[in-house]
């Protein structure tokens, strides 16, 4: 081989792949690439000497791109450059392996887009298991986010997140900030979104309306000491916007969101104060161009089509929907707003989500995980068999909710909800390169080949994910994250857990005196 040409070969499980690209041929390569281009709409305009160069080329893998074609490529690559997928398609279509920054083998593992959790809770990963066997777990989660955190916590807590939903094959996180929003300062939403995106994930991160009961009291931290102040609802206006602002435009994977933490008829106040929150909300999200996602639950539907029925349509989320009357459920139908559905929340098991009504109806559902406290985790691999379990239970009938209609309630559906399916949500040329790689050559899996989809919905867990990209980074790789120290994070938690624990002065947070009998209601 001359010393102007470039050699390697690729090795795998898949067979042997031998390429030589050498710069004085790269011409020749090039009109063979723009052929396939003309022939199969892969690849594009590679008559430039440059085209042929990609950063990153993913070969061998087994292709799920969760397209509208439901396309599968077995085995198959994926070519990105810089951020974006530059081309996809099977082996067969690449004569020469074109010359690339980094190839990876993916052979034995199945590639697929990066799954979307549209729905999680900045603080919960450092409050998972407190207090989770009282009737009172709402308050004493607001009492720990109102009065016993800071600006760390929210940082190491978002890094905490993003580390594990990366780990599960979450490459697009969605969190309100609280389990109701804190809204007497931005500072939580900033922190929060600094230490998720500095892990590697796409966040986006969200303030609004906070929920009663009114007022509240909230403590800002300096050391040992602290300043305490009233809260009021409409504090919230002002904060929302501020963090809006302050946020948005700030980095590439940051999003600030609305995400007040109730929209319809939140208990405790007003008809006239909730239909005042509710316009406000959807007019801070459409003058900002921001998704609106929040909680709703039985009658907060109607309540919001008789009174602001301009907010009910795509780009608001509504979190659990459980208890829907047929008329919400049509609706819903109707304007097309998103429920986001989280199969393993206290909400569905105490008063169900209508998944299956509202699919039928002609509605859009989107699955959750509701991250991660005080008894969930990131692993949205469990929420869809949770997901397929739950509803065949309900109708006794072992055909709903086939895995490929699972996978794109967290893929592609998710990403719509969100307004984001022209950037993620499948694997397409043009879109930013969010993408995931599954280890299948395991025992769990095996033999893998057949029916990929139904064997990874099935059989797959968040720890069978060995490879994420985000924006077409690699953020971790052999179970390893990329952009961080792992051990530091765990660190940081730990000191921001113990730091929370102990302004909040309650050792019987952590105790369950029922923790091995038949119940342990007190």
């Amino acid at each position: 081989m001359s010393n102007d040409e470039k050699g390697f070969t690729i090795l795998g499980s898949c067979g042997t792949i031998e390429a030589s690209v050498a710069t004085k041929n790269r011409g020749d390569a090039s009109k063979k690439l723009a052929g396939f281009s003309e022939e199969y709409g892969l690849l594009a305009d590679f008559d430039k000497e440059a085209d042929l160069m990609f950063d990153l080329l993913l070969i061998n893998g087994c292709v799920i791109t969760v397209d509208s074609a439901h396309t599968v490529y077995q085995p198959g690559y994926v070519a990105v450059e810089k951020d974006t997928i530059a081309a996809i398609g099977p082996m067969s279509d690449l004569p020469v392996l074109p010359e690339a920054g980094r190839v990876i083998d993916l052979c034995g593992h199945a590639v697929l887009p990066g799954l979307v959790d549209a729905h999680g809770h900045a603080g919960h990963c450092l409050i998972k298991n407190l207090f989770e066997y009282r009737d009172d777990w709402d308050d004493l989660a607001e009492q720990v986010y109102y009065q016993c955190t800071d600006t760390e916590f929210w940082r190491a807590e978002g890094s905490l997140a993003a580390a594990e939903r990366i780990k599960f094959g979450i490459t697009t996180g969605v969190s309100m900030v609280g389990s109701t929003p804190r809204i007497d300062i931005i500072e939580p939403v900033g922190a929060n979104l600094e230490g998720s995106s500095r892990v590697g994930i796409r966040q986006l991160s969200g303030i609004g309306c906070a929920n009663g009961p009114w007022p509240k009291k909230a403590r800002v931290w300096n050391g040992k000491e602290y300043t305490e102040s009233t809260v009021t609802p409409k504090m919230a206006y002002r904060s929302t916007e501020e963090a809006l602002k302050a946020y948005n435009g700030r980095h590439p994977l940051e999003t600030c969101i609305v995400a007040p933490g109730r929209m319809g008829l939140r208990p405790g106040e007003s008809a006239e104060d909730n239909i005042a929150h509710n316009r406000e909300m959807y007019r801070l999200a459409e003058e900002y161009g921001v998704p609106l996602h929040t909680h709703a639950f039985a009658g907060d539907i109607q309540f919001l089509y008789d009174t602001t029925p301009e907010v009910l349509k795509v780009g608001l989320s509504l979190t659990h929907s459980t208890g829907l009357s047929q008329e919400e459920i049509a609706i819903l139908a109707k304007t097309g707003a998103y429920v986001f559905h989280g199969p393993a929340t206290h909400s569905n098991i105490l008063k169900t989500c209508p998944v299956y009504e509202l699919l039928q109806a002609g509605a859009h559902v989107a699955v959750v995980t509701d991250g991660t406290a005080p008894d969930r985790s990131y692993d949205i691999w469990r929420d869809m068999k949770m997901l397929q379990v739950l509803q065949r239970g309900r109708f006794h009938d072992l055909s709903l909710l086939p895995c490929g209609k699972v996978l794109e309630l967290c893929t592609i559906e998710p990403a719509k909800a969100l307004k984001l399916d022209h950037l993620i949500g499948s694997l397409e040329v043009g879109k930013k390169a969010d993408i995931i790689a599954v280890d299948v050559e395991q025992p769990h899996l095996a033999p893998f080949g057949d029916m990929p989809v139904q064997r990874l919905v099935y059989h797959a867990m968040g720890q069978d994910v060995d490879l994420t990209i985000v924006d077409g980074a690699v953020v971790m790789e052999g179970r390893k994250l990329t952009k961080v120290d792992e051990k530091k994070i765990i660190a940081d938690a730990r000191g921001a857990y113990a730091t929370m624990l102990e302004r909040l002065g309650d050792p019987t947070v952590t105790q369950n005196p029922k923790l091995y009998e038949l119940t342990q209601k007190m």
